[in-house]
């Protein structure tokens, strides 16, 4: 962790103050505006529902904390700084929770490093963990049944949704990349025009998820797309939704610019710009997620 006397949030922190107990919410950041609005709705609903701690919020992303000082002059602060500062606050408890999608590399941070090296600095001070939304089963075929439903009535008049999920581009985690062939197998016994794509695993990318819908939808259809993500940032609006770039490659222009080169129907309001959590009802999976954690402990 970083020394103390290198820390702005110390300061901060025993100055606000206001509860015997934290809530750090990790996410991995964005330089968007529209991700920061999602991340205000995600902290008012864990308020909501946790009203006797104070709540925090950390990036992971360093590029993002450090590009999105640079554009608004708000500073955000990584995992290890935020818990040192909670820890020298005196906090009697602290609960983390992982805004993340999968169990991936972001995620394995926390129990990783993260929690030990507090627990080795403040050993007096328990810590709860709540994992990320696709953990369990029961989590997947719920999850999937969310999005079944937001979606269901373009899906009954025969259009398709295409998911674009992150993944990870590692050998270290197989089965958080597994949780997506999950979910894109619970979600094909809804639909079989619902699939799921990745932009980093290179089992399910865009080849692999152009194959597929030849199979389900023919060439005309009308298809939605939805980023697999916490939120709707750079991803979603340059890799999934992003207008046509000349003197650009087509393989390398974005998945809507590259589905209606074969042929499908994308208008605009068909990119879905929205995270998962700007759902209620999926925001309440890593709500549910904290309360357990807490349960069990």
């Amino acid at each position: 962790m970083e020394q103390s006397n290198q820390n702005p949030l110390i300061a901060r922190v025993c100055a606000e103050k206001r509860h015997e107990r934290a809530l750090l919410l990790v996410t991995f950041g964005s330089t968007y505006e529209g991700p920061h609005k999602t991340f205000a709705t995600l902290r008012n609903a864990f308020a909501e529902s946790f009203p006797d701690r104070d709540i925090y919020m950390a990036f992971t992303s360093k590029f993002c904390i450090r590009k999105w000082l640079e554009k608004t002059g708000e500073e955000y602060y990584t995992t290890d700084k935020w818990l040192e500062a909670i820890g020298e606050a005196g906090y009697k408890a602290v609960s983390i929770q992982s805004l993340h999608v999968i169990p991936g590399l972001e995620y394995s941070f926390i129990d990783d490093r993260y929690v030990p090296q507090f627990h080795r600095l403040y050993p007096q001070i328990p810590t709860t963990v709540g994992v990320p939304l696709l953990w369990s089963q029961a989590d997947i075929e719920r999850v999937g049944d969310c999005i079944y439903s937001l979606f269901r009535e373009r899906l009954e008049k025969g259009e398709a949704l295409i998911l674009m999920g992150h993944g990870n581009n590692t050998d270290k985690h197989p089965e958080a990349n597994g949780r997506y062939r999950r979910l894109h197998d619970y979600l094909q016994g809804r639909c079989s025009r619902i699939l799921i794509g990745t932009v980093d695993f290179e089992d399910m990318l865009f080849e692999d998820v152009a194959e597929r819908l030849a199979e389900v939808c023919p060439v005309g259809s009308i298809l939605n797309l939805l980023p697999l993500m916490s939120v709707a940032g750079d991803h979603a609006l340059n890799d999934m939704a992003g207008d046509e770039e000349e003197d650009t490659p087509l393989e390398e222009q974005s998945w809507k610019i590259r589905f209606k080169a074969l042929g499908y129907k994308i208008e605009e309001e068909n990119c879905h710009l929205h995270g998962l959590a700007d759902y209620a009802s999926l925001r309440q999976v890593w709500l549910d997620h904290l309360m357990a954690a807490e349960r069990e402990q």
